[in-house]
Order: structure tokens, then sequence, then C-alpha cells
């Protein structure tokens, strides 16, 4: 079993979701409040290691009304500080591998925060989603990037839909909204169809697809 999981991001026209600086402010107020609608609809929002570094977002909901869900970060090296402003109150969950000792996960638990150890040397994602559905009651996951976790879940099936606002913008080069080796293009691709499309703030565009495949039943 694993949870449903939504995709949400807001990149270039390029398909940048940061500059080669590092810049990534790329939301308009009406993105923001789509932005905030999505977490409340989940269950947990999660992030990757390098967002949650660059960033440190508290990843709660404040445009909307609606609950804050459980915050998490996928980090495999504990690169993380058990400080982060996501940890900073009830909810917070970590997403590691396993073999970290007691000492090293001490700083994280004497905070209050949820430990998911899946996979070795690198997380194992489909195990560590089957982990959040059945220990944590989690059936709606709303991810927020980077790149790199992006295409990890994509590659493994674990999407079911992807949230992208067009920013009217472009960098050239930076990060992409899917980072990684990805596929081939030939005999591999990530296929999507299209559910929805508005115009937001007169310039930005919010679509919204659902994945065909790679994507692996909730059931499984």
């Amino acid at each position: 079993m694993r949870p449903y999981t939504r995709i949400f991001s807001t990149m270039t026209v390029d398909g940048r979701i940061a500059s080669r600086t590092g810049y990534s402010r790329l939301s308009c107020e009406e993105d923001f409040t789509l932005q905030h609608s999505l977490r409340a609809w989940s269950d947990i929002v999660v992030v990757g290691s390098r967002t949650a570094l660059a960033d440190d977002p508290r990843l709660t909901v404040r445009r909307v009304p609606g609950r804050s869900p459980m915050r998490g970060v996928v980090d495999s090296r504990l690169r993380v500080p058990p400080t982060a402003r996501m940890f900073t109150r009830p909810g917070g969950v970590l997403i590691t591998v396993e073999g970290h000792g007691e000492e090293r996960l001490r700083p994280y638990r004497e905070r209050g925060v949820e430990i998911i150890q899946a996979g070795r040397g690198r997380v194992d994602l489909v195990q560590a989603w089957r982990l959040l559905y059945e220990r944590l009651g989690v059936r709606r996951v709303m991810v927020e990037g980077g790149g790199g976790l992006n295409l990890g879940l994509l590659e493994k099936g674990l999407v079911d839909e992807v949230w992208v606002t067009v920013a009217p913008y472009v960098f050239g080069s930076g990060v992409s909204v899917f980072e990684g080796r990805g596929f081939d293009g030939l005999v591999e691709k990530g296929e999507l169809r299209l559910l929805d499309v508005k115009v937001l703030c007169g310039g930005w565009v919010s679509l919204r697809y659902e994945v065909l495949r790679p994507r692996l039943p909730l059931d499984v």
C-alpha cells in the first residue's frame, strides 16, 4: 500500500525551479495560495534535503483555512539539522536510510521527530512511502521538490499527479523541476495527461497533470 502523491512546483518557462545562483522566488500571490491549499489537502508535505537546506521552509498552512500537515524531508546523510524550522513544531518526519547510530538520531527524537528508515546508502523510496502509509497513516502526500526527489519518485512510479505553475521567466540554466539521469526517451519516459489549465496573476499558468506511467497501483 502507498499514499496518493502529488508533486507541486513552480518553474520558469525553460523548466527551472532555481537559477544557477540558487534564486528560486518564482511564485505570484495566487500561486502561493494554491500551494497552501494543496498543503491543507495533504497529510504530509515532503521535500528533499537540498531544498530544506537552501530554503529552511516551514511547510505549514497559512494562506487558507485548514490544518497544517506533517512535514517530512528525505535526507540519507542527515544533513538537515534537528533545529530546522520544519522540526520546530510537532509533526516533523525524517526519512533516511538504515544504519545511522542512535547517537546521531537522538537529537531528532528529542525534538519529537518521527524517523522513517528505508534502504541502505540511499533512501528506498518505495519502502519509505509504504512505511508512511503503514506507520503514520499517511494517505495523501504533497511533494515540493527539489528536482532530484521529484524525478526519483516519478521513476519509481510513486507519483499520481504533477501540478506545475509556469512563471513568465527564463533562467537558461539551474535546477530542473525533474533533475537527474532520467529516462532515455526511446523505450522509457514519463507520460502525463493534462487535466486542467488556469491562468494565475495574469501571467503565470497552472498546469495539472495525471501521471499515466510509470505509476504503481495504490494497493501494492
